[in-house]
C-alpha cells in the first residue's frame, strides 16, 4: 500500500489513507503554524481529519511528537486530549540565537509536545556530557570545582570505588544534595554525580539547546537533524517506523536514517519535495557510495 523510507509528493491527508491501521510507531511532525500571512508554507489543513488519521495509523502504546507555536499549537494539544491521547511531556527547543532582530521580543525557542496513545513511558536517553554543557561554561566550571574539592578531601581509592559502583541514591540523606522522586527524597554525592555524567552521559533535558540550521537550510522552517534524533530517542527504538506528514526538508527522514529507523514522509510542495529527495540521496551516497539512490515518488 505504501513504501517505507520514501517521501511522497502529495497531500498528507490523501497519502495517509494508504497507511494500514496501527502500523506506525511514532509520528514526529511540524505542521503549518497558521500565523504567517501570504506564505505558501502556511496552507490551512483539516485539523480534525488529520489527527483522526494520526490516531488510526498509530500502534497501541505509541507517541506523537508535535512542534508548534501560538493559538494553533494549543488548539492541537486540546484536540489530541479530546481524542484520548495522554499528554506526557513538553520540550523547549532553545535555538541559541534569535530568529529575527527586528521583532519586539527576540524569539529563540519553539515548543514541542509529546502525547501518548495508550500507556507508554518516555524512554530514558543519555546525552554526552559535552553536548549537554556545550553552551553553559558556568556549569562546567561548577562541576569541575565539585570534583576537585571532593578529590582533595577524600582518599583516591575511595573515589575509585565509588566511581566503579556508579551513582547511588541514598534515602538516609547522607549527602547534602537531594533529588526528588515519586516516593520521596533521595540524596547523592554531587561530585560522583558529576563524574557519572561525564563518564556515562546526562539524562535528556526538557530544554534542548541545538543551533538552528541557518545558512545550510533548504527550507525556511527546517529543524536541526540532531534535535530530531534526540526526540526520536525519547519515543521509539531502532527499527521502528516514524511518520512525518509535513516532511518539509526531510530532516525527520535524515534523523531516522542516522538512528536506524524507518520513515514515511509526505510533502505537498513539489520544490521542497525535490530538494528533500536530493538531500536524502546525497546522505545515502555518503554513507554507502555504491547504493542506488531512489527516485522521487510520483506526484499525486
Amino acid at each position: 500500500m505504501i513504501d517505507l523510507n520514501r517521501i511522497y509528493n502529495e497531500d498528507c491527508l490523501e497519502g495517509m489513507k494508504r497507511i494500514p491501521d496501527n502500523s506506525v510507531d511514532c509520528i514526529l511532525t511540524d505542521p503549518p503554524y497558521l500565523y504567517l500571512k501570504n506564505q505558501k508554507l502556511d496552507r490551512p489543513f483539516d485539523e480534525i481529519a488529520f489527527f483522526k488519521e494520526c490516531k488510526r495509523v498509530l500502534k497501541k502504546d505509541s507517541f506523537i511528537v508535535l512542534f508548534g507555536r501560538g493559538t494553533s499549537f494549543y488548539r492541537w494539544n486540546c484536540i489530541l486530549a479530546d481524542m484520548g491521547f495522554t499528554f506526557k511531556e513538553e520540550i523547549v527547543w532553545d535555538k541559541i540565537n534569535t530568529t529575527s532582530p527586528l521583532l519586539a521580543i527576540g524569539r529563540k525557542h519553539e515548543t514541542i509536545s509529546i502525547h501518548c496513545l495508550g500507556n507508554k513511558s518516555i524512554l530514558r536517553s543519555k546525552i554526552p556530557y559535552d553536548e549537554i554543557r556545550i553552551n553553559d561554561d558556568s556549569k562546567v566550571i561548577g562541576d569541575a570545582k565539585r570534583i576537585v574539592s571532593y578529590i582533595r578531601n577524600n582518599d583516591i581509592d575511595v573515589l575509585k570505588k565509588e566511581i566503579d559502583n556508579g551513582l547511588i541514591y541514598n534515602r538516609k540523606r547522607t549527602h547534602k544534595t537531594h533529588v526528588s522522586t515519586q516516593s520521596g527524597f533521595c540524596s547523592c554525592n554531587e561530585a560522583i554525580s558529576c563524574i557519572n555524567s561525564i563518564k556515562n552521559g546526562c539524562n535528556e533535558r526538557d530544554i534542548i539547546s541545538v543551533l538552528r540550521d541557518h545558512y545550510s537550510a533548504i527550507h525556511p522552517t527546517q529543524k536541526p537533524v540532531r534535535l530530531l534524533e534526540r526526540l526520536l530517542n525519547l519515543v521509539c527504538d531502532e527499527g521502528c517506523t516514524v511518520l512525518d506528514p509535513f516532511s518539509g526538508s526531510a530532516s525527520t527522514a535524515i534523523a531516522c536514517i542516522n538512528t536506524k529507523r524507518n520513515y514515511i514522509g509526505f510533502e505537498i510542495d513539489k520544490e521542497y519535495h525535490e530538494l528533500s529527495v536530493k538531500r536524502i540521496n546525497d546522505l545515502n551516497t555518503c554513507l554507502s557510495p555504491n547504493k542506488t539512490t531512489y527516485k522521487s515518488a510520483p506526484t499525486r
